[in-house]
């Protein structure tokens, strides 16, 4: 039966963090962006015959993972925005504050300048049909949330908002397209270990980080399978914990980002791979003391790792946090051989 995928990209890479109304204005991805694009494109890739996208960069970039090389649709491009287009919500609400406060509660209120709904509908609309059309019978188009939203609505399923990286299934049915399950889903497959070093790569990790991880992986893995722990979890965590390797208080951003994408059990243990107690044996802790006993892509012992680490301490603080993980480190070791396990 021919159907379609109409798919949001992935969250933007906003300039500084802030939220800003998206129409034309043209961002790339960012790094939590360009992981949910591979998602999507481990559940969707070869699902379709055809992959199109909005000639917007966010768009572009997420639509590779999908499969065939992506044809550009101009038609399928996000609702221009008008006068607000660009700016972030705090100075959208500075400049027009009524009109912001009156949208809070009408939603649907037009922005001044902007595109009206009938003219993005009926040039998206008439984008859809040519991917469907020029497929062959199955297609995946990677567009925006305003538009989308547009078109789910005429066809009856009402203002819906997709989140970042998911998408809704259409099928045609006596000459009309129609929603064919969930609207909204967010991928979420089973992470193999390939899918957990195209994660790594998707986050622009360096070569030697990704060395590092695997290194991990291996030391956590044989541990846990000794311990009795989670063999499976501890290694996904492992092959993981240094995703967000390149960003400031990296356990923590790669533990949102894992959470974001739909793994907290992985998330809350790359949360703890830097800085971890050291009261409990589990699989946290198992992938705390791996990550200290490989150094690089090379197994070492405390001592070793610990003396390397402690050249970089330049403050009091540094030099307290090194000691604190250099405690924890002893107390697992301490719990691990009591378990008649030599590390």
């Amino acid at each position: 039966m021919p159907s379609i995928y109409l798919i949001r990209h992935g969250k933007p890479d906003f300039p500084g963090g802030a939220r800003m109304c998206l129409g034309r204005t043209d961002l790339p991805l960012g790094a939590l962006g360009r992981l949910q694009a591979a998602m999507l494109g481990f559940e969707l890739r070869g699902a379709a015959e055809a992959v199109y996208s909005s000639p917007l960069s966010r768009a572009v970039q997420t639509a590779p993972p999908l499969g065939s090389e992506p044809e550009v649709l101009d038609g399928l491009t996000e609702q221009y925005a008008g006068e607000w287009d660009g700016l972030t919500f705090d100075e959208i609400r500075a400049r027009w504050p009524e009109l912001y406060a009156r949208r809070g509660i009408e939603k649907y209120l037009p922005m001044p300048g902007a595109e009206p709904d009938e003219s993005a509908l009926s040039r998206f609309s008439a984008a859809v049909a040519t991917a469907l059309a020029a497929s062959g019978g199955s297609a995946a188009v990677v567009a925006h949330s305003g538009v989308i939203r547009l078109y789910l609505n005429s066809l009856g399923a009402g203002m819906i908002k997709l989140p970042y990286g998911s998408y809704v299934r259409l099928e045609l049915e006596g000459g009309r397209l129609a929603v064919s399950g969930e609207i909204g889903v967010l991928p979420h497959p089973e992470l193999t270990d390939g899918r957990c070093i195209a994660l790594l790569e998707a986050a622009r990790l360096p070569e030697n980080t990704v060395r590092h991880c695997a290194a991990v992986a291996e030391k956590a893995t044989e541990l846990a399978d000794r311990l009795g722990l989670d063999a499976a979890l501890t290694r996904r965590a492992a092959l993981l914990h240094d995703i967000a390797r390149p960003e400031p208080k990296h356990p923590e951003t790669g533990a949102g980002w894992l959470r974001e994408l739909g793994y907290p059990e992985i998330a809350d243990i790359v949360r703890l791979h830097h800085d971890h107690t050291g009261d409990t044996l589990d699989e946290a802790a198992v992938v705390f003391i791996a990550d200290k006993l490989v150094q690089g892509e090379r197994a070492v012992t405390l001592d070793e790792r610990f003396a390397a680490s402690a050249q970089k301490c330049k403050t009091p603080e540094q030099l307290a946090h090194h000691q604190a993980r250099r405690l924890a480190s002893e107390k697992i070791v301490k719990l691990i051989e009591e378990r008649g396990v030599e590390i």
